[in-house]
């Protein structure tokens, strides 16, 4: 089983070609279940793997939505409403070439706590999304579930998840980071990180924190160190439509394979073919079977 710790979101998915400012623009608005957290989850199950969930959304319709979505797509959730707290919530706006900016509402997110970790002791691997560390609320329990695993001996992975909130958090995510087995960077995130803009050298700077960074490079595939060297895995051609929820489904599968094979190249391949095709339609999580 693998473990995911993050946010449940509601996507609020609004594509258009042109805006007009302080008037009417034409587009297509549409409304599914999202976060880092239930996206990658979402994906682990879909990759045929067991996965489980902790996470926080509000008492309201939208967070008995997530929470049934999620379940629906074989995840098991240890989620709990919190009376009185909205649940998070995101517009993604995405433009013509599939690129996304997003507007984040974080809501019950947010009151993730130390007593919310719980049932990671039979797990395989846990993931943390790099949200979780961020905001100072939920950073306990972040702190918290990655000293159980490194107890019990069970691999972490960590996704920066946030250019912006990385930015601000640099030093303290370079700490957390300590222990950790896998780090899923995007290219900006990897630059970001160790000061490198080749490819290559970001890999190799990143293993002075972590044995297993896996450098997502977008349609160009991924870089990562295997087998004593550095080995480029490129993507499969894709028309982009929707790039939300790329990254995540690449971590979800890339876990989901690693667990059954234990080899990063065979998981990487298989990670960029999956993400190759996530984002040649709408949304961030995998249709229901």
């Amino acid at each position: 089983m693998i473990t995911v710790i993050g946010d449940m979101m509601l996507d609020i998915l609004v594509r258009q070609d042109t805006v007009h400012y302080a008037t009417d623009s034409e587009g297509d608005v549409d409304l599914r279940a999202g976060g880092q957290g239930g996206n990658v989850a979402a994906w682990i199950a879909a990759c045929g793997e067991q996965s489980h969930l902790i996470g926080k959304v509000g008492d309201d319709p939208f967070g008995a939505y997530l929470i049934g979505e999620a379940e629906k797509r074989g995840v098991k959730c240890s989620v709990t409403p919190h009376p009185g707290e909205k649940t998070g919530r995101i517009l993604v706006m995405v433009d013509r070439n599939g690129e996304r900016s997003m507007i984040v509402d974080r809501g019950a997110n947010r009151l993730l706590s130390e007593a919310d970790i719980q049932g990671i002791e039979d797990s395989r691997l846990l993931y943390i999304s790099g949200y979780t560390f961020y905001v100072k609320e939920t950073r306990d329990a972040a702190q918290y579930a990655k000293r159980e695993a490194g107890r019990r001996g069970i691999p972490v992975a960590v996704d920066p998840s946030s250019l912006y909130h990385l930015r601000f958090e640099k030093t303290g995510f370079i700490s957390f980071l300590e222990g950790t087995t896998f780090l899923f960077p995007n290219y900006e995130e990897g630059k970001a990180l160790t000061g490198e803009e080749e490819p290559a050298r970001i890999v190799e700077s990143l293993r002075r924190w972590v044995p297993h960074p896996v450098l997502k490079l977008g349609e160009k595939g991924c870089m990562l160190f295997a087998d004593g060297i550095i080995v480029h895995v490129p993507a499969p051609s894709a028309e982009p439509v929707d790039s939300t929820g790329a990254g995540d489904a690449f971590a979800g599968a890339f876990m989901a394979e690693y667990q059954r094979t234990s080899s990063v190249l065979k998981a990487a391949q298989y990670a960029v073919g999956v993400a190759a095709r996530v984002v040649q339609r709408v949304g961030g999580q995998p249709e229901i079977k």
